[in-house]
């Protein structure tokens, strides 16, 4: 993984799988303050059986709090240690990504579809009480990586986003 294009596209994709995770596999605790991720186990063993590249990142994010620095932390963690790089490396290659236009486009779009995708939900689950709240969250599939990030690609062709 050499090339800079190569490099963007595993730091994205693991932004990505974050996200996947976070939005599809997130449980509240008990007080409802906070949340982790819990894949459940055959949805775990189907990513790491489909998306073999990110299947340390999976090991890092499993029963992770939600929380701004752990996702970042594992994240950061699982890319410098996938390239191979020195902090010193990582921390200009990680300034190198906060200049590089495609890049920062890329995850706006992406932001944005998420947020939609967030927004739609909430229009369902505003409706809901609590009790039909947790069985919809029960009931509710969670597509796989690849095809939700297919979702991601075509919503952007959609509304004229490149990528």
């Amino acid at each position: 993984m050499e090339k800079n294009s190569d490099k963007r596209t595993l730091l994205l994709d693991a932004i990505f799988f974050e996200h996947w995770a976070r939005y599809f596999c997130f449980e509240e605790s008990a007080d409802g303050m906070n949340a982790v991720i819990e894949i459940p186990a055959q949805v775990y063993a189907r990513c790491a059986e489909q998306e073999p590249r990110l299947a340390p990142l999976l090991e890092k994010i499993q029963h992770s709090p939600i929380e701004l620095d752990g996702v970042k932390t594992a994240i950061f963690s699982f890319v410098q240690e996938q390239l191979c790089m020195s902090d010193a490396d990582f921390a200009a290659f990680m300034q190198e990504m906060s200049l590089d236009g495609r890049f920062n486009r890329t995850l706006n779009v992406f932001y944005g579809f998420v947020q939609e995708e967030a927004d739609n939900d909430a229009k369902t689950e505003d409706a809901m009480n609590d009790e039909e709240y947790k069985a919809y969250r029960r009931q509710k599939q969670i597509p796989p990586f690849s095809e939700w990030i297919e979702q991601f690609k075509t919503w952007a062709a959609d509304n004229n986003y490149p990528l």
